[in-house]
């Protein structure tokens, strides 16, 4: 019997920064990649609500570095910490 090796996605803790809009989405992308914040583009989780279908996924590291710098430069519908 051979027996097969699955590869299964370890869940970590995200920040999701969710947005009304793709503009808003894609302007967060490039401000963070301007601050040195790291993260990437994601499709919207199904656990939230909200007009687009990007949001922009992060570590918790980073929750505060993106408020300060990015957050109120953008219309932000939500902010929630997910295990994705």
């Amino acid at each position: 019997m051979v027996e097969q090796s699955h590869s299964f996605h370890k869940r970590s803790s995200q920040i999701v920064v969710a947005f009304d809009s793709t503009h808003e989405a894609l302007t967060c992308e490039q401000m963070c990649k301007e601050q040195d914040i790291p993260g990437r583009l994601i499709p919207t989780p199904v656990e939230i609500k909200a007009d687009c279908g990007l949001a922009w996924a992060m570590l918790p590291a980073e929750k505060e570095a993106f408020e300060i710098k990015i957050a109120g430069s953008l219309k932000v519908a939500g902010i929630y910490e997910l295990d994705l």
